[in-house]
């Protein structure tokens, strides 16, 4: 398990594949440590060294977060193996499992867990690091504290569509509390129709690192799919994003070919792959 004065080797750690690792990155940013959380539900880090001889202090080969979801860093099968058995005799209840493909299906596998809902094991992790080359999808901006309750609708509206369960069974506060912080860090964007004031399109960037920004939540409201307003709207955030970080990813399911399709319209290109357990 790290601890504090592992803090600068796993920002190198993390650092090594900052889009891969933007999620967990992020989250260390904000705690500004390695070393575990408060309380005995708070996160914690486990690390693998590399194991070479000499006088300095080993540097990590990987690591792993482990908190309401389990992150492998930087990890191969091998490595997944590992934390899946930390993970196994920790007993920790998780909401998912997700990362690069190879150390979360071995860590999945390793834990012998049959309480899994879903195994989404081919999701394209994908990057653009420049402007996108088709016109921003017009009037999308940040949301507002204002706007809080149609940001809410429309979030718990993807949600609910994506995972197939509303977000509020896992915790009604909490979600509220998510989105509204997505707001006031300027991390939820939208664009409103004109007319019905409703949102048209929304993203958020999930996890925002000085090397890297993740999106999350892209949707398009249902009454005006099957017009390209995706890969419009992918355009505008991008620009936001670079605002941010020199890389803007996102990792979407496989067989969402739509989706994927728009993505790639809108500039980005695949870099890996992803997985995902849900429980």
């Amino acid at each position: 398990m790290l601890d504090q004065e592992d803090t600068a080797k796993l920002h190198a750690l993390l650092d090594a594949d900052p889009v891969g690792n933007a999620s967990v990155a992020a989250a260390v940013r904000q705690r500004g440590s390695a070393a575990p959380g408060k309380g005995r539900t708070g996160a914690l880090i486990l690390g693998i060294d590399d194991g070479a001889p000499g006088p300095e202090a080993p540097r990590l080969a990987s690591a792993c977060w482990l908190g309401s979801n389990i992150i492998p860093v930087s990890a191969d099968a091998a490595a997944g193996a590992l934390f899946g058995q930390a993970a196994r005799a920790l007993r920790r209840r998780v909401s998912s499992i997700y990362g690069r493909s190879d150390a979360v299906l071995a860590l999945f596998e390793t834990t012998g867990w049959s309480n899994h809902r879903e195994v989404r094991a081919e999701q394209p992790l994908m990057m653009i690091t420049e402007r996108s080359s088709i016109e921003p999808l017009p009037g999308v901006r940040r949301s507002r504290l204002a706007e809080f309750a149609a940001v809410e609708r429309a979030c718990a509206a993807m949600f609910t569509e994506e995972l197939g369960f509303s977000p509020y069974h896992q915790g009604a506060a909490q979600y509220r509390e998510r989105v509204r912080g997505l707001i006031q860090a300027g991390h939820s964007l939208i664009t409103v129709d004109p007319e019905s004031r409703k949102i048209i399109f929304k993203a958020e960037f999930g996890a925002v690192t000085d090397h890297a920004v993740q999106v999350q939540g892209v949707w398009v409201n249902p009454q005006w799919r099957g017009q390209g307003l995706a890969a419009a709207g992918m355009a505008a955030v991008v620009d936001y994003g670079l605002r941010l970080a020199p890389r803007v990813s996102l990792y979407v399911n496989g067989y969402n070919t739509p989706a994927v399709r728009a993505y790639e319209r809108a500039g980005f290109h695949h870099i890996g792959m992803y997985s995902t357990v849900l429980f």
